[in-house]
């Protein structure tokens, strides 16, 4: 049984329901995880909190792709790790905000960094149950994930949990069968809008 007291501190949504949950929650702070070169307005862009009436709100902005595999502006440990201490900064004011593009990948993994940062004496199974709880649409991004472990000390534990939780792995395995689809079908305007993400499908 998932205590929800333990959880509540940590928001995870997806951009285009940010404003609304930053109107209803009033969060102590923002992480944001954009695309690179996106132009407001455009998906994967994070709304601008300063531009919306939200400028009491700290927000941070990382900017990479929601790509597994080492690609250029991919996942990076300093932007990763940058995007921990903002969380975990923060986090003693109040509820704060993770959000990605759709909230399922990017966003996910960082939550469950912060729940391991959090909560040192949690197995790490049972942090996997804690980031469904507050998410149940998280396939969080292994490569992230790694990162991590390693930077809050779980030896490869944490990693090992989200690849044996079989509704993780099946969700992992849509996201990524969702980022082939959209190289397959679409590989024209995917090279010429994102061709450091671009990969063979």
């Amino acid at each position: 049984m998932i205590d929800k007291d333990n959880i509540n501190e940590i928001i995870v949504c997806g951009a285009s329901d940010l404003l609304e949950e930053v109107a209803e929650e009033e969060p102590a702070a923002v992480l944001s995880m954009e695309h690179p070169g996106v132009s407001p307005g455009e998906p994967g862009h994070a709304p601008r909190l300063a531009e919306s009436g939200f400028d009491d709100v700290p927000q941070l902005i990382l900017t990479f792709w929601d790509s597994e595999q080492k690609v250029p502006n991919g996942p990076d440990r300093a932007q990763v790790q940058k995007g921990l201490d903002f969380v975990m900064d923060h986090i003693k004011d109040g509820a704060v905000v993770i959000h990605c593009k759709a909230g399922k990948s990017r966003s996910a993994a960082m939550a469950l960094g912060v729940l391991s940062k959090l909560h040192p004496e949690k197995p790490e199974t049972e942090l996997v149950e804690m980031l469904l709880a507050i998410r149940p649409q998280a396939a969080p991004n292994i490569l992230m994930v790694e990162m991590l472990d390693d930077m809050t000390g779980r030896g490869g534990k944490l990693v090992k949990a989200v690849l044996d939780h079989p509704v993780v792995s099946a969700q992992r395995a849509q996201a990524e069968e969702n980022r082939r689809s959209l190289a397959r079908e679409k590989p024209e305007l995917y090279r010429k809008m994102f061709p450091e993400k671009f990969f063979k499908p």
